[in-house]
């Protein structure tokens, strides 16, 4: 089956007080994450803490996702840069829980060449005996992505399309870290509906491109999650836990199929195609002769309907006519 990491946002919640970090743990363990991105903040963060933060995250069976290269760090050019990573990597390093993300943006860095976040990504790898996952989060045509030292791709993009469109020849796996978050800001990044996070996510998930979650509503402490940490209130959520049992049900070997509604499939044996905000009446399958077993899956009312066995050949599937459906096709022996 599908390794699924589900990914959430919260860049600085280590550097709240006590009682918010540890409303963002019981959080945290209680949602379909099972890794936070977060700024190391090592200037504002002192090391011993940093590391007791992410022993607290491993307690809980989340993984670190360390940004280690971050404007408010005060380190723009590359000489300080490498002094910093050559610090706070080797400590880290020990920690079997961590990630690396070099910068999830590297154009507040303008003294900071492409040649040199090559070379600091070098430098994160050889200060990195465990050899931890390591990227960078580049818009989705950045040649960033291609150089050696980066174990995926991390992207920004509008929406999973345009990454997949754009990244389909990658020859390592790519997240899309970037992509707007659930809240309602001013900010059209920060003001995604729901309804449209959900439709990123399972969209992103089938084109395996998983989207990592954000959320911006302020709270009443004038902070939001995905900045601060605390509690998460929005209604993608729970919706994004229902996506991660599907994915978890879903076979390594699958791979993406583009039509007119994007798909997983390994043929002849299992089918899950999401149909996004098309209503379509039914969709039909050609599939070898077999007895496949049908779902239908309300991924905002988080319903599965199960339509029985049917035999395979053409499989028609009716579906309600409603945005954000699903289909899930396993042959039956």
């Amino acid at each position: 089956m599908i390794n699924v990491s589900m990914a959430t946002t919260a860049l600085g919640w280590h550097l709240q007080g006590e009682k918010r970090r540890a409303r963002t743990l019981a959080t945290l363990e209680s949602s379909p994450f099972d890794r936070v991105r977060m700024a190391a903040s090592a200037t504002r963060c002192p090391l011993d803490s940093l590391e007791e933060r992410v022993a607290e995250l491993a307690g809980i069976g989340v993984t670190a996702e360390l940004v280690l290269l971050h404007p408010d760090e005060g380190v723009a050019e590359v000489e300080a840069a490498a002094r910093y990573l050559e610090e706070v990597v080797p400590r880290l390093a020990a920690h079997p829980n961590v990630w690396w993300s070099l910068t999830t943006d590297p154009s507040p860095f303008p003294d900071i060449s492409e040649h040199d976040w090559v070379r600091l990504a070098n430098l994160v790898a050889e200060e990195d005996p465990g050899h931890h996952p390591l990227s960078i989060t580049v818009e989705a045509g950045s040649p960033l992505l291609w150089r050696r030292p980066f174990t995926h791709g991390s992207v920004r993009a509008a929406g999973p399309r345009d990454a997949w469109v754009r990244t389909r020849d990658h020859h390592k796996p790519v997240l899309m870290d970037m992509c707007g978050y659930e809240g309602d800001a001013d900010d059209p990044w920060l003001s995604l509906t729901a309804e449209e996070v959900v439709a990123q996510a399972w969209d992103g998930a089938v084109r395996r491109r998983l989207v990592t979650h954000g959320e911006s509503y302020v709270d009443e402490d004038g902070l939001t999650w995905s900045r601060d940490g605390g509690t998460l209130v929005g209604a993608a959520v729970p919706r994004l836990a229902l996506l991660r049992r599907f994915l978890a049900g879903t076979p390594e070997e699958a791979r993406y199929r583009d039509r007119d509604a994007p798909m997983l499939e390994v043929a002849g044996e299992f089918y899950l195609e999401f149909c996004g905000e098309h209503r379509f009446p039914q969709r039909e399958y050609d599939v070898p002769p077999g007895r496949y077993e049908v779902e239908v899956i309300d991924t905002w009312e988080m319903t599965v309907a199960s339509l029985g066995v049917r035999e395979g050949g053409t499989l028609t599937v009716p579906l309600p006519g409603t945005p954000g459906q699903a289909i899930r096709l396993r042959r039956r022996r």
